[in-house]
């Protein structure tokens, strides 16, 4: 905290508005007062000397509330009352027996805030009432309800002309006592008989109002406790202009956010039902995907970008496109976070030389799962605290033990992954987690999740439903819960190819049979000729056993043949004078999708055709 710029009170010039910083002015002022139905409204004629032991711990409680690290993440509308709040125990420990802070409504949404001149029907909401610990004072409004600012009176004349009210004595039968009687009520019954109304102002923009009382024993406010006050709510309005910049970047965002994120989740046969949702007020770095795969297989991501408002959310964009690219690559969930990791940091130190543009998603979080509906089993990898629940049909919840790993981008950690067994009808819950959780408790996790499903069963929407209830607000996470459905054993058939080229005869007449027993006699052709191309390849370059399955996940056929070949072919155009070339271009005309996956004795090539019914 640097104190230095504070100058000495005595130079300090007080206009009476909450925008002016104390640490600009050079000239020392006076106060001027006069008195108006017990009002003294000040202008900037005259100013006393300030005791600077008063000043500067006012000055150092408000920097602190405003920097500090103990000060509340900044960024929603929750935080303008948590601000508010803090705020008023710093005005109540060094002004006031107690405080009242307004703000305008605007600011609650991130809007520019109220200027000048103001209407009469511009809405203020109570943020903060505080008192001494001791006394028991009711308010005149609750927090978070709307507080009116009649006319003809020292709380609206503050609003209007922006200049700071004392009210050194506080004539009960005063004329602006009747224009306020929610106020003037709390102020008889709480035996008040000093004040100060202050305006919170930022520029020519009204954030809200300040009001400072002294009751029983303690001495009435004199002109050293307004300038104190006045330089108390200078600071106060720039936490909370801070706090609305912070909460519109948020709403821009979120906006952004959304923009980017899919509108629904694909329908598929590995997934049953799956819902996901976003932190209302989150970072806007939350994202969740469905992402198809080959085989009939699913990707399930969630994650959140580190940081903030824009960045975070071009952090987002950023992870989740290459995220969709490599696992469009049939890349296993640890390479992956691999690839990720090491571009994230890679490019971090080219962007130290200023080769390369900044990388907006390192230090994120993400957790990445793979569920195959043949083989009924997740692939799981993580990278920062996020967390996979599973909920199994009989309602047993459990934590798989993933692998721990930090936040991506953090150089030299290599990632694994997890295998699981996941019955049908299972629900898979994953939550995004927040960046520094690098060790979630898994066991606390399950036991909240055990009661969730004992509140909703295994409804998905009931699960999130229940599962964001009971977060604490501002530590949302992205939630996508999905219920796994395995493909039924009479929709996968496999053939054993012999290496023999007689064979590929063979696999093409075992294709027609199963086609006609799925009732899908018009790809029968078609599919006939792919597998035709595929077998005779993998037959010509590889040594070991060659593998033909075919599913049908209710939408798509897919034709899969495995060899223990890992080189991968890739498509290009023939010649003319070319023999041979032709047999891929052939199959990517045929189908909508193609592509090869590497595996564990070699690889899969896998083609995808839509039903035509």
């Amino acid at each position: 905290m640097e104190l230095k710029k504070i100058r000495d009170p005595s130079t300090a010039e007080f206009s009476g508005r909450g925008g002016t910083d104390p640490s600009s002015t050079t000239a020392r002022s006076h106060i001027h007062q006069r008195r108006i139905d017990g009002v003294h409204d000040v202008d900037s004629r005259s100013a006393p000397r300030e005791p600077v032991s008063i000043q500067h711990r006012t000055i150092i409680v408000v920097t602190c509330i405003c920097r500090g690290p103990e000060s509340p993440a900044l960024g929603t509308s929750t935080d303008v009352f948590q601000t508010a709040d803090r705020l008023a125990h710093a005005a109540v420990a060094e002004l006031a027996d107690f405080v009242a802070i307004e703000v305008s409504e605007p600011i609650l949404h991130g809007d520019v805030s109220i200027p000048r001149p103001l209407r009469s029907g511009t809405p203020f909401r109570r943020a903060a009432f505080q008192s001494k610990r001791g006394t028991d004072v009711r308010p005149a409004y609750a927090v978070g309800d709307v507080s009116r600012i009649p006319r003809a009176t020292p709380y609206r004349q503050a609003l209007v002309d922006l200049r700071p009210r004392l009210i050194a004595h506080l004539v009960r039968d005063g004329r602006w006592p009747v224009h306020d009687p929610a106020r003037a009520h709390c102020i008889r019954e709480a035996q008040a008989h000093s004040a100060m109304v202050i305006p919170l102002v930022v520029g020519d923009a009204v954030l809200g109002l300040v009001g400072l009382y002294r009751r029983a024993e303690s001495a009435p406010f004199d002109v050293d406790d307004l300038q104190a006050a006045v330089r108390f709510a200078d600071r106060a309005a720039q936490c909370l202009d801070a706090v609305r910049d912070r909460i519109q970047g948020g709403v821009h965002a979120r906006l952004l956010q959304r923009k980017l994120l899919p509108e629904a989740l694909p329908s598929l046969g590995a997934i049953e039902a799956a819902e996901g949702e976003l932190p209302v007020e989150g970072s806007g770095g939350e994202w969740f995907d469905i992402i198809p795969l080959s085989g009939a297989r699913a990707a399930l991501v969630v994650g959140a970008a580190r940081g903030w408002g824009v960045d975070a959310a071009v952090g987002m964009s950023q992870l989740r496109a290459m995220i969709i690219t490599l696992a469009m690559e049939d890349r296993a969930p640890d390479e992956i976070l691999a690839r990720l990791d090491d571009m994230a940091t890679r490019r971090g130190e080219h962007l130290m030389s200023g080769l390369l543009s900044d990388v907006k998603y390192a230090g994120a979080s993400c957790l990445l799962v793979v569920y195959d509906p043949v083989t009924g089993r997740c692939t799981s990898s993580r990278a920062g605290g996020s967390q996979l629940v599973i909920i199994h049909p009989d309602g047993v919840v459990g934590v798989p033990g993933l692998p721990s790993h930090p936040a991506l981008g953090t150089h030299g950690h290599p990632y694994e992954s997890a295998e699981v067994d996941v019955p049908p009808g299972t629900v898979l819950l994953l939550k995004s987690g927040g960046i520094d959780d690098a060790h979630p408790d898994g066991d606390a996790a399950a036991e909240h999740l055990h009661e969730v499903v004992n509140r909703s069963g295994l409804d998905v929407r009931k699960i999130i439903e229940s599962a964001r209830r009971d977060v604490d607000p501002g530590h949302e996470p992205a939630l996508l819960v999905a219920r796994a459905q395995a493909l039924d054993a009479k929709n996968v058939a496999s053939l054993a190819v012999p290496s023999d080229p007689a064979a590929v005869a063979a696999a093409r007449a075992w294709t027609r049979r199963q086609l006609a027993t799925w009732m899908l006699d018009e790809l029968a052709s078609t599919t006939a000729l792919i597998v035709s191309e595929l077998v005779t390849n993998a037959l010509r370059y590889a040594t070991g056993p060659t593998e033909l399955r075919l599913i049908n996940d209710g939408h798509t056929l897919i034709c899969e043949v495995s060899d223990t070949n890992g080189a991968v072919p890739h498509l290009h155009k023939a010649r003319p004078s070319d023999e041979g070339g032709r047999g891929l271009s052939i199959v990517s005309e045929l189908t909508q999708h193609q592509g090869t996956r590497l595996t564990a004795r070699g690889k899969t090539v896998w083609t995808q055709q839509s039903h035509s019914t």
